[in-house]
């Protein structure tokens, strides 16, 4: 979600080869999904599930399917923008079809709700919580001055949902690290709206990206290190006087929501493979983003 920009494989390529698939991919952001999946890990890791089993993996599997139906969504509802900003989206040229799409959408929560209802009630609850703000995300974010908190809250969820999966009441390393997922979800979804603008908004979005690992720097000085590092290469596209890579940050940004999830993990003393699960979903992440664009 937020400012697309095109990725060397573009919707336009896939559409000159005739492949319907790719068109329906580059819609669903599958690139981005590891980032989904690695939340789920550090949201159980909250709740004190350090050996992920069937629950977990229904519930990552939820998360990225409701990922997907927001993604859809989102390419309906900016159909009217993307008209003139983004003609190369599939809607646009007629790859896929609003009615398709929409459809997909729906279908799409429905099965994610049958997965949640496998798990808990309490992670069915949490789960409408989050359709509600994926849907108004999409419907309102364009013109919503606050649509990054909005995104926020959608990330957020999915800490919640697997959080409460398996425990209750919510507990303070919950919100602590659930709030520093959300700044940096509002620092790169505030850089992504300035897409639009001649000048980013200033660096206050970079100060909320640093402040995890500075948290982190303490209890996993190495990994937090490595998020700091990753962050300051991914943001030097944004601060040029010339050039600027708003699409290519943000999608950095984006795959770096693996690396905190790490830290959270880390944080929480899980298995040493659990941590490397994280970070196999960052590099994942940055593998996918090379053929099918993250933005």
């Amino acid at each position: 979600m937020g400012a697309r920009d095109a990725s060397p494989l573009t919707t336009t390529t896939l559409d000159r080869r005739g492949n319907a698939i790719g068109a329906w991919l580059t819609m669903a952001r599958v690139s981005n999904s590891p980032t989904v999946a690695t939340n789920v890990l550090a949201g159980a890791a909250l709740a004190g599930v350090l050996d992920p089993g069937a629950s977990v993996l229904l519930l990552a599997l939820a998360m990225v399917i409701f990922y997907t139906a927001g993604m859809l969504l989102n390419d309906v509802c900016d159909y009217g923008w993307d008209l003139t900003h983004r003609p190369d989206r599939p809607l646009v040229t007629g790859a896929v079809s609003r009615q398709s799409a929409l459809v997909a959408t729906i279908a799409l929560f429905a099965v994610g709700l049958v997965l949640l209802w496998l798990v808990s009630l309490a992670s069915v609850l949490a789960g409408l919580v989050l359709i509600a703000l994926i849907v108004l995300y999409d419907v309102w974010h364009k013109t919503n001055p606050l649509s990054p908190l909005v995104m926020a809250g959608c990330r957020l969820m999915v800490y919640v949902t697997a959080f409460v999966a398996f425990a209750w009441p919510p507990t303070t390393l919950l919100v602590i690290c659930g709030g520093l997922l959300v700044l940096h979800l509002v620092g790169l979804t505030a850089i992504a709206k300035s897409e639009a603008r001649p000048n980013v908004v200033g660096y206050w979005p970079a100060a909320l990206l640093f402040v995890a690992p500075v948290y982190f720097a303490l209890s996993s000085p190495l990994l937090a290190l490595t998020d700091a590092i990753w962050i300051g290469s991914s943001i030097r596209y944004v601060y040029r006087r010339e050039n600027r890579q708003i699409g290519t940050t943000v999608a950095r940004l984006i795959a770096g929501i693996s690396i905190l999830d790490a830290l959270v993990i880390a944080r929480m003393d899980a298995p040493p493979q659990w941590i490397v699960v994280a970070l196999l979903g960052f590099a994942l992440t940055l593998l996918l983003q090379r053929y099918v664009e993250g933005t």
